[in-house]
């Protein structure tokens, strides 16, 4: 069963979205995935290990193994599910 994952939306500038003068509320489970692959380790006080350092790895040399492992590790550990991620890309066409 596909978890839905409801919280505050940001914009396109990583602020939170107003309409209307409301929060707008909504699916975030792109927009989590989105922050955690930008992530560093030490970047989050709350969980200084979480932060799969994607730019480390795509500055030496590595294969798409390593980078899809470390990114289900870093996901897993948020409480995400890879392939349920990857089917949610694929259903709205990302790639």
């Amino acid at each position: 069963m596909e978890t839905l994952y409801k919280d505050i939306l940001l914009n396109q500038d990583n602020d939170i979205d107003f309409l209307n003068g409301d929060i707008v509320i909504g699916e975030s489970l792109l927009q989590e995935v989105g922050i955690i692959v930008t992530l560093n380790s030490g970047d989050l006080k709350s969980d200084p290990i979480l932060g799969p350092n994607l730019i480390q790895l795509l500055k030496s040399k590595t294969n798409a193994t390593e980078v899809e492992q470390r990114l289900r590790v870093h996901l897993a550990r948020d409480g995400k599910d890879y392939n349920e991620v990857k089917k949610h890309i694929e259903l709205y066409g990302i790639s």
